[in-house]
């Protein structure tokens, strides 16, 4: 925008008693879970599965994972669900690992909503500027906002351009023609912007009678001097 002018788990399990490498047996309390869960009171028959340690080893190397892991597993997403959950409670926002805050849904769109502007409001005052070639009195002026994350964000700005007329009617003229097309430079011209387009064509007209008048003035000059 130009705003200033300068005018100058349940599972399933199988067991049995005997290793699978055929030795003898050593009792061991982790069984395998080797079927989907499944709820149904009905399907939890079995045994339980006693292996040699070899047997151990070779089930543990071709990826099963031990009832006793399994739990411990689930048990710690659980704490990891309710520490959320408290921290939540008490106001207090999770952490990634380099210790930044982790923003909740609502703030990563709130996040790039204010990306969006920004970019739309640096386009915009960009435009002004390119175009405005001399007549620019600075670059452009921003107003910032502070976003969940921390970070700054434009949400406006404008461009300084000066205004007053030239000299003479002709540069009058040239100035005007440049702030008009710097105003409505922008895809989307603001109302403040459309007011300065409608100054500069005032101007312009301004200028093209004191262009007239001065060559009538000339002319009338001119035949007097004939006479």
């Amino acid at each position: 925008m130009i705003s200033d002018i300068f005018n100058s788990q349940h599972e399933q399990k199988i067991v049995g008693s005997v290793g699978i490498d055929g030795t003898p047996q050593r009792q061991d309390s982790r069984t395998y879970a080797l079927f989907p869960q499944n709820d149904d009171e009905s399907n939890k028959g079995g045994y339980e599965l006693s292996l040699s340690e070899k047997g151990w080893n070779i089930l543990e190397g071709i990826g099963f994972s031990s009832k006793s892991e399994n739990k411990s597993e689930n048990k710690d997403e659980e704490n990891k669900e309710s520490n959320g959950e408290n921290k939540e409670k008490n106001g207090e926002k999770e952490r990634d690992v380099s210790g930044a805050e982790k923003l909740s849904e609502e703030d990563q769109r709130d996040v790039e909503e204010l990306k969006r502007i920004d970019r739309k409001v640096h386009t915009h005052e960009q435009a002004h500027l390119s175009t405005a070639g001399g007549y620019a009195r600075g670059g452009a002026h921003y107003d910032y906002v502070t976003g969940p994350d921390g970070n700054r964000y434009a949400n406006s700005g404008h461009v300084n351009i000066d205004t007053s007329p030239e000299k003479s009617p002709e540069a009058t003229l040239r100035k005007a023609a440049t702030v008009r097309r710097a105003a409505l430079a922008p895809a989307d011209p603001s109302p403040a912007d459309r007011q300065i387009a409608a100054e500069a064509v005032k101007m312009s007209q301004e200028a093209q009678k004191q262009l007239a008048q001065e060559r009538t003035s000339e002319n009338e000059g001119g035949g007097s001097e004939q006479h």
